[in-house]
């Protein structure tokens, strides 16, 4: 795609050149402000089990946490061996999963509450009908600018697609966002958009974020106007 699609694009009301001193913050989702990379890896096991294949824990969360669906699947399956139809099988075993509930950070959804005065942004590498799923439950769209998904982009994490083209949305500069993630591929993204990021350990130990500008166990205690004045960008 070239870009969002008009259903998620956010309506533009800034002064168009990013330097209104307006700021941004764009979270990502799975293991930022849900925890749901157990279910993803639930879900990836199961319709593998049905192939023959095998995904640990340790390998999925190593290796392919930053990738969307059908990139993982592309590298565990061999080449045309039913990806189309895995990847329905497990996008469907997945939102059965979330109909217990979609399990939440609590201090990823604090450091969401205190986004006043901010534009915001999510950049996923999920699919939209999952997003939609997990925002109507939770009741939090209104809460964000624009959504970027996997499906909006040409590529996804640890490409910096996503995060521009958010950023693009909430009519702001790069470094005038910071971005929260949980995985190596995110951060890594989010610096070669040229934005502040902000890790947290949900998902990986503290050694592999270390490309961040800051590392937290704990996203409540972030205090967002201080990373962005950091000016620690290039």
């Amino acid at each position: 795609m070239a870009g969002l699609s008009d259903r998620w694009r956010l309506e533009r009301k800034g002064t168009g050149d990013g330097e209104s001193g307006e700021r941004g913050v764009i979270f990502d989702l799975d293991g930022v402000l849900i925890d749901s990379e157990p279910l993803h890896l639930q879900a990836f096991q199961e319709v593998l089990a049905a192939r023959g294949r095998r995904l640990t824990e340790q390998e999925y969360y190593a290796r392919f946490i930053v990738y969307s669906d059908r990139e993982v699947l592309e590298q565990l399956l061999p080449a045309g061996e039913a990806l189309e139809t895995t990847l329905v099988a497990k996008e469907r075993r997945y939102l059965e999963l979330l109909e217990a509930g979609v399990p939440i950070f609590p201090d990823g959804m604090a450091l969401l509450s205190r986004t006043d005065g901010w534009r915001v942004g999510l950049a996923t590498g999920s699919l939209r009908r999952e997003v939609e799923r997990v925002l109507r439950s939770l009741r939090l769209r209104e809460r964000f600018g624009v959504v970027v998904t996997r499906d909006d982009c040409r590529k996804g994490k640890p490409d910096p697609e996503p995060f521009l083209l958010a950023a693009e949305a909430l009519d702001l500069l790069p470094r005038r966002c910071i971005v929260i993630e949980d995985t190596p591929g995110g951060v890594r993204a989010a610096k070669a958009a040229g934005m502040a990021c902000v890790a947290v350990t949900h998902s990986c130990p503290r050694e592999r974020l270390g490309e961040a500008d800051l590392v937290v166990d704990d996203l409540a205690t972030v205090h967002l106007a201080a990373v962005l004045a950091e000016g620690r960008v290039p």
